[in-house]
């Protein structure tokens, strides 16, 4: 036991972590640029419509303005606006881009919340908590739906499911973490909890406010697919909604759940690349699409984070020292 301890809490350490993303970064961006004709990649990106881009974009910023508006309706007492938690979670995503590991968008969106402000750390962490829930059961569901749809998909799919399941359950009990708090001492000492199962209940008893948030879910997710589809269209690219809905949600699950080189490069035009391979497009076709959809979807975020933290007070280095030494504050509490 005292093995498998030891193992795991350098399996997550980000001193590991960091090294692993970048080496493991580089060999997906080793297999996607791998035979690549980039003269016809710079010919493909030549001729993408301007338009579709920027329809892509306005997309891209209605869905995540979206997400916000679905993240202002968990709170139940305190009071903040949606254009508040709009630029807190763009710049807090775009923090991410900086880092092989996505480890560093909560405690940024924490320091914003708390510090700035002054809402209850516990009710920040509720809501967030609630959001991340009905995110992975839609992941669930839709993975489910590409598998019945589109068979060849299963191959993609399976991991995402798995990875999923694994994740509601911890989030479950997160969920449930004050009703286990009344029972087992040391964690009803967790300061905050009380504040934190009282978020949770109140949101859990809005049944009206759940089924628009749910809603909200579906909507701003599946947003995506007419953003990579225009984009698509502008680049000679005949996929129909649904299977872009599949591209870009699927490149988006494979980059962000596995570490790799900053902002995602590589991983993301892989997964992009090897959907879209399924359907019979070309290479560097593929590649290019990947290149410019990329930036769409992390371009935007990249931007806030350069934009607002500096404003918060929250620089891009002091993000980094937090993550590199987030194992040492682990030990101390």
């Amino acid at each position: 036991m005292a093995f498998l301890s030891t193992l795991f809490s350098i399996i997550r350490s980000p001193r590991f972590l960091v090294p692993f993303g970048f080496a493991l970064g580089g060999f997906f961006l080793y297999l996607t640029i791998r035979g690549i004709d980039w003269q016809e990649v710079g010919e493909q990106l030549a001729e993408t419509s301007l338009l579709a881009v920027v329809g892509a974009v306005a997309i891209m910023l209605f869905s995540s303005f979206l997400r916000a508006y679905r993240w202002r309706l968990m709170w139940t007492s305190e009071r903040v606006t949606t254009w508040r938690l709009f630029t807190v979670e763009m710049a807090a995503l775009g923090l991410n881009n900086f880092a092989p590991v996505r480890l560093m968008d909560e405690p940024a969106v924490l320091t914003m919340l708390t510090l700035r402000d002054k809402h209850p750390a516990a009710t920040v962490v509720a809501t967030i908590v609630m959001t991340r829930v009905q995110d992975i059961m839609f992941t669930m569901v839709f993975a489910f739906t590409a598998i019945v749809s589109e068979p060849r998909i299963a191959d993609f799919a399976g991991p995402a499911i798995y990875l999923s399941g694994i994740l509601i359950v911890f989030f479950v009990l997160l969920l449930n973490l004050g009703r286990v708090a009344r029972r087992i001492t040391l964690l009803g000492k967790i300061p905050g909890i009380l504040t934190y199962e009282q978020t949770i209940s109140e949101a859990m008893r809005r049944k009206r406010e759940l089924v628009t948030t749910g809603s909200l879910t579906i909507i701003y997710s599946l947003l995506l697919g007419p953003c990579a589809w225009v984009l698509a269209q502008g680049m000679g690219i005949e996929i129909s909604i649904f299977q872009a809905t599949i591209v870009a949600l699927g490149a988006i699950f494979f980059a962000t759940s596995l570490p790799g080189l900053p902002g995602a490069v590589g991983t993301f035009e892989l997964a992009v690349v090897e959907i879209l391979a399924l359907w019979d497009v070309p290479r560097e076709l593929g590649i290019g699409f990947g290149l410019i959809l990329h930036l769409v979807l992390l371009g935007p975020t990249t931007l806030f984070a350069v934009v607002v933290l500096p404003r918060e007070g929250i620089g891009l280095m002091q993000g980094w020292r937090g993550l590199l030494h987030e194992p040492h504050h682990d030990e101390g509490s």
